[in-house]
């Protein structure tokens, strides 16, 4: 029994932990371009390196048509907690509607920016107002 508990204890206390805390994000903007436009519609997604992603809220932006984005963490709101993360972008125009929910075409980038296990951009969160350098993406 003692060790249920404990594994109970120890499973809520690790589920407490990234963006579970509000006071632990800090607002995080930036901008995408590709080939020097603004990657309008893109999603950016971050991943905390050392962290199951399994137990981590979404860290995710939608590119404006200017070319920025701002971060938000799940449902907790704007921002994002400090750390290293792996940055993973993906670019699928809407191309229509199905069952009144919008279709989304081919990744223009071709999945070049977006495969987790390989990421080809890096991002540091720090315990302030963060404006990231852009990231620049070509073919």
């Amino acid at each position: 029994m003692k060790k249920i508990i404990f594994c109970l204890t120890a499973g809520l206390t690790l589920n407490c932990v990234a963006c579970s805390n509000k006071d632990n994000l800090y607002p995080v903007s930036g901008k995408v371009t590709h080939n020097g436009a603004p990657a309008a519609g893109a999603t950016v997604f971050f991943y905390r390196k050392g962290v199951d992603p399994m137990n981590e809220h979404m860290v995710m932006g939608i590119v404006q048509a200017d070319g920025t984005f701002d971060l938000v963490c799940g449902s907790l709101g704007i921002g994002a907690p400090p750390g290293d993360y792996d940055v993973v972008i993906e670019w699928k125009p809407v191309s229509g509607q199905k069952a009144g929910r919008p279709e989304r075409g081919p990744d223009k980038l071709n999945g070049r920016y977006a495969d987790p296990k390989r990421p080809l951009l890096q991002a540091t969160v720090k315990a302030e107002r963060n404006e990231l350098p852009p990231f620049a993406l070509t073919k």
